[in-house]
């Protein structure tokens, strides 16, 4: 879950990847200069925005994907450490962020499009490839006997350690080319 940042059963977690404390408030004021764009913070159990209930990112995330969101006066108030990832919330996020992206941030975390609205921001060890490769590992799972569905650039990584990539029509082009089979939508 979490873009890969948290392996977990319904009742443990199993493997987690945290952002690194150090970097968890120099992040969040560079986003806060971001214009437009909010931040939502995941942890294990519940993800926080500082922008209202009433937020585009809030409702989105609540409504769409049921999350546990919750928000909070101020982000940066939240414990720094077991932060899975941060999401830059905003319209058109990879040309708003395109900057970003490019800068040290991008060097030092990993970050990919999660959805036309969001990017998400992690440990450079975190990802849905790694989680995969986690998962295969501790079930003594082989990549040939392993099929991944995902359908954005996040999704990238997992196909490649997976024997088979599915998508779905309506998916991302760069997503579309490199799956091995491409479902109806």
């Amino acid at each position: 879950t979490e873009n890969g940042t948290l392996v977990r059963t319904k009742d443990r977690i199993l493997h987690r990847w945290a952002v690194d404390p150090d970097q968890y408030i120099p992040l969040l004021e560079d986003i806060r200069a971001i214009e437009g764009a909010s931040a939502v913070v995941s942890f294990p159990e519940v993800s926080y925005v500082e922008s209202g209930e009433e937020s585009r990112a809030f409702t989105f995330l609540r409504d769409s994907y049921r999350y546990a969101i919750e928000n909070v006066p101020d982000l940066m108030a939240l414990p720094h450490e077991n932060v899975l990832k941060v999401t830059i919330y905003c319209e058109n996020a990879e040309v708003v962020c395109a900057d970003f992206m490019g800068s040290h941030w991008g060097r030092e975390l990993k970050m990919a499009a999660s959805g036309t609205q969001s990017i998400d921001i992690c440990s450079p060890d975190a990802g849905k490839g790694a989680a995969l490769a986690f998962l295969q590992d501790n079930l003594g799972v082989t990549k040939e006997e392993t099929m991944y569905f995902g359908d954005n650039m996040n999704d990238l990584p997992a196909f490649a350690v997976a024997g088979i990539a599915a998508t779905v029509a309506n998916a991302r082009q760069e997503v579309k080319e490199k799956a091995d089979l491409i479902a109806a939508s």
